[in-house]
């Protein structure tokens, strides 16, 4: 029981934020876009950023939205670095993905009523 507490503890402000802000959620969605996008691979992606393997996995934890953990804020500027963008434009394709996934979530809505 009490390990569970320290996670929910630990997850509880992750939950508020991306109910907040939904682009939050997205963030492991984005970043694998513009890696394909890109014709990159992750590998040549997290090197470029100049963070560990570990740093960059751990802020793309979690899936469907939801996510577990957010990356810190020097963790999202090398993220967006190794992916040869702006930190701006990484939270342009968060919202992005957002949108898309909101018009998703309504489309099938609409289809179960």
């Amino acid at each position: 029981m009490k390990i569970y507490l320290v996670w929910w503890y630990d997850i509880l402000p992750v939950i508020k934020a991306v109910e907040r802000f939904p682009e939050l959620g997205c963030f492991a969605v984005a970043v694998r876009r513009i890696v394909y996008e890109k014709g990159m691979t992750l590998d040549n992606a997290i090197k470029k950023s100049g963070i560990s393997k570990s740093a960059w996995f751990a802020g793309m934890a979690g899936s469907g939205g939801k996510p577990s953990r957010l990356p810190s804020l020097a963790s999202f500027f090398a993220i967006a670095d190794g992916l040869g963008i702006t930190p701006e434009e990484l939270i342009a394709a968060m919202r992005k993905e957002a949108e898309v996934r909101e018009k998703s979530n309504g489309e099938r809505a609409e289809n179960d009523e």
